[in-house]
């Protein structure tokens, strides 16, 4: 191990011989960043992505020359379809490690892949002017836009995310649970995805309990009006029958006379 401040070999000592530094408590905050890597790596591998990009960026706080971690990292941001930011971690850490063959083929395949830095800048044009309408509340071509986002990076858990809400707030349920199950998907513990998830399965049960009651009110005023036809039938017919009876009893004293 060299020590951190003038790079002399410390074998097991807790301060640096040459300089004098505390090489105790870097080697402890070394192993808290590994402890946070192995995490961030195990969230990655059951694809709990938010939960990973957290885990990595505290690692990357305590040693921020961890390259692994950034290109895990750079990895996992990939796969949310952040491009623009896995791209950065993969350029910050070959910086700090020029030789760097993972990050090095991580950057290589973007730059072959035809076209994808076309789609990418596309992608990031379409839904910030996406933000613009929703700020806007143009809801409608905001919707529009975040469709198109979707077709060009359909990863993009955050755009999955905007969609979902957008369709909540025009009262598609369906149409929102179905956006936040691809999202789910994707990250499969992201807690703004699942907290979305609640909010519209209770919407979507009070809708189903509200169209209950007005199937029933809908067959209680249909049923009230059949009572109300056969009340007037029934009185109709005791009307026919009254006035029968008064023809009857009219025409013995007929034909007395």
């Amino acid at each position: 191990m060299e020590c951190y401040r003038c790079g002399t070999v410390v074998d097991g000592e807790d301060f640096c011989p040459n300089c004098g530094a505390d090489i105790g408590l870097y080697r402890r905050i070394l192993a808290a960043a590994d402890a946070c890597y192995n995490d961030g790596l195990e969230k990655a591998q059951v694809r709990d992505l938010s939960g990973a990009v957290e885990s990595l960026n505290r690692c990357l706080s305590y040693y921020k020359y961890h390259t692994q971690a950034r290109n895990l990292l750079g990895l996992v941001y990939f796969e949310l379809g952040e491009i623009v930011m896995a791209l950065s971690e993969w350029v910050i850490s070959k910086n700090l490690q020029p030789e760097n063959p993972l990050a090095d083929r991580y950057l290589e395949e973007i730059q072959k892949s035809p076209g994808m830095l076309d789609k990418m800048n596309q992608t990031i044009k379409k839904y910030n002017q996406a933000l613009v309408y929703c700020h806007q509340d143009s809801r409608d071509l905001a919707t529009i836009q975040l469709r198109k986002v979707l077709s060009l990076n359909p990863k993009f858990v955050a755009g999955r995310q905007l969609l979902a809400l957008l369709y909540i707030q025009d009262g598609k349920y369906d149409e929102a649970m179905k956006s936040l199950q691809a999202a789910n998907k994707i990250d499969v513990k992201n807690t703004r995805t699942l907290r979305y998830m609640n909010e519209v399965r209770e919407q979507q049960a009070l809708q189903q309990k509200n169209q209950k009651k007005k199937k029933k009110r809908k067959l209680f005023g249909r049923k009230k009006r059949e009572d109300t036809a056969e009340e007037q039938k029934v009185d109709l017919a005791l009307d026919l029958m009254q006035n029968g009876q008064k023809e009857a009893e009219a025409l013995p004293e007929k034909a007395d006379e």
